[in-house]
């Protein structure tokens, strides 16, 4: 079994992004929206900022308390839209249970839209059309996928998770470009045997250490997609002890597909900026 180093992979192509944007004039302005007091969300944020900053990407951070209301975010979203130095706009997920995520997320100007989970984005997906900006974990996943150097036309894959954010934008990226692919979630019927006969397993529930060595074709890709905390340590969706005797390639966590999360959403912002 071989690691597949998102960390390495990520530094690489922020080292790229980097010699891009010092040759700029001026240059490309995240804007992050954080509500409520979600540790993980906090962590998340300070991690995306330190990046932004290493790489010459303006940042301001808008913390919003919990109970905010829809109205208000929705006001300072139109705000950041007309804002011409701000370049492009994140709005960070999970959002509290009162929020339509949807309504949120489609108030961001598609061209300012770092996430690339703007409706604009996700139709385009749909239709089988690559979108100027894809969603930053289904890119961390495209690039995962390529650090293996695996001809993706004739491999199969399942994807476990049907999230707007990470299942459904992946497998209709994907669907075109594998032999056959499924998506399925933690209750579908059967879920080890319609695994066990996939080449490439990417894996988004949030459940910890859901997936075993029982769910895992010999020599298949692993992607590992979930980030939980079990007694104050991290683990993804995938029990790595269990599938890394039969995987080909896995993708540990931490330092998987989160840090290439990160550097695919910088990558946006830049690519976002190159439009204006």
């Amino acid at each position: 079994m071989k690691l597949i180093n998102g960390q390495k992979i990520s530094n690489k192509i922020l080292a790229g992004l980097k010699r891009k944007t010092e040759k700029l004039k001026t240059k490309p302005f995240l804007a992050v929206i954080l509500i409520g007091k979600n540790p993980a969300s906090n962590l998340y944020v300070k991690i995306k900022e330190k990046r932004a900053k290493e790489i010459n990407i303006g940042f301001k951070k808008y913390l919003l308390p919990g109970k905010t209301k829809q109205s208000k975010i929705i006001g300072l979203i139109t705000e950041l839209n007309n804002n011409p130095k701000v370049t492009a706009i994140l709005v960070q997920l999970p959002l509290p249970r009162h929020l339509d995520t949807d309504k949120i997320i489609s108030t961001i100007d598609p061209n300012k839209d770092a996430d690339g989970l703007h409706p604009k984005h996700l139709n385009q997906l749909k239709r089988g059309q690559t979108p100027s900006i894809l969603p930053a974990t289904t890119g961390a996943i495209i690039e995962a996928l390529k650090s293996t150097r695996i001809n993706l036309k004739n491999k199969s894959v399942a994807i476990v998770g049907k999230s707007k954010i990470v299942g459904l934008p992946t497998y209709y990226y994907l669907k075109k470009r594998v032999k056959q692919i499924n998506i399925y979630n933690s209750k579908t019927k059967n879920l080890p045997g319609k695994c066990k006969r996939t080449d490439i397993l990417i894996v988004a529930i949030g459940q910890p250490n859901f997936i075993t060595a029982n769910y895992v074709k010999k020599n298949a890709i692993i992607i590992d997609v979930g980030i939980n905390k079990v007694s104050g340590k991290t683990v993804g969706d995938v029990d790595f002890e269990s599938v890394k005797k039969k995987a080909a390639w896995v993708t540990p966590v931490p330092g998987g597909i989160g840090p290439l999360t990160v550097s695919m959403l910088l990558k946006n912002c830049c690519l976002l900026y190159s439009f204006l």
